[in-house]
């Protein structure tokens, strides 16, 4: 009878958890759960914005090219006006008259749509890297680039080609400051462009992708 007891509750043991066990185990799952929340939300924060700035590059690539394959201005829109803003996407257009208005009937190129775009912020790059202005002239005020089809481009305020380079700054606004900030600059002599972040240990922009912040 004693040996059968005590094997009687071995079995019972091997069932299940007992209570501390469990709570045990809650607990260690409520640790990593805190732990992991804030790393997944800064991983998808920089994928997403990466993501963004990939998607700018691609739209400048594509309307740079098309414009030297159909020998055709292209114009490229990035940015409303030059005030802070949160935009949907980059669209660019084949600008035949050159009139840097996108006219009904003239060819779509691409149209780039921004992922979680309620999310960031744009706005214009301070002088001396402010923006070219589409149909400035006309009294536009959407700011962009127009490509040429020698691959040069009016980026910058001036509005000559192969001269200066445009820029606007990509951000997280958050507690009235800027968070993660991107400068992306279009040269006009080879349409190219760069990208930095704000270094806020240097108090400068720099190549390096690295100056995370998190709030």
């Amino acid at each position: 009878p004693y040996g059968g007891g005590v094997m009687g509750r071995q079995r019972r043991r091997q069932k299940g958890f007992t209570l501390i066990e469990a709570l045990v185990v809650v607990g260690i799952i409520g640790i990593i759960v805190t732990v992991s929340i804030p790393s997944l939300r800064r991983s998808r924060m920089r994928a997403s914005m990466l993501e963004t700035v990939r998607t700018f590059e691609q739209a400048t690539a594509v309307s740079r090219i098309s414009a030297i394959k159909r020998g055709s201005n292209v114009c490229l829109r990035i940015l409303a006006d030059s005030n802070r803003q949160q935009l949907t996407n980059f669209r660019a257009w084949y600008d035949p008259n050159e009139n840097e208005i996108e006219d009904a009937g003239e060819e779509l190129i691409g149209n780039w749509q921004i992922r979680n775009a309620g999310e960031w912020s744009f706005e214009e790059a301070a002088a001396p890297q402010r923006m070219y202005i589409l149909n400035a002239a006309g009294g536009g005020t959407v700011r962009g680039v127009v490509y040429l089809p020698n691959g040069m481009a009016r980026s910058a305020v001036a509005g000559q080609a192969g001269v200066g380079e445009g820029a606007f700054d990509y951000f997280v606004w958050q507690d009235g400051r800027k968070w993660n900030t991107f400068r992306i600059s279009i040269f006009g002599g080879a349409g190219t462009v760069q990208v930095q972040m704000w270094n806020p240990t240097a108090s400068a922009f720099d190549s390096q992708i690295a100056h995370w912040e998190y709030y």
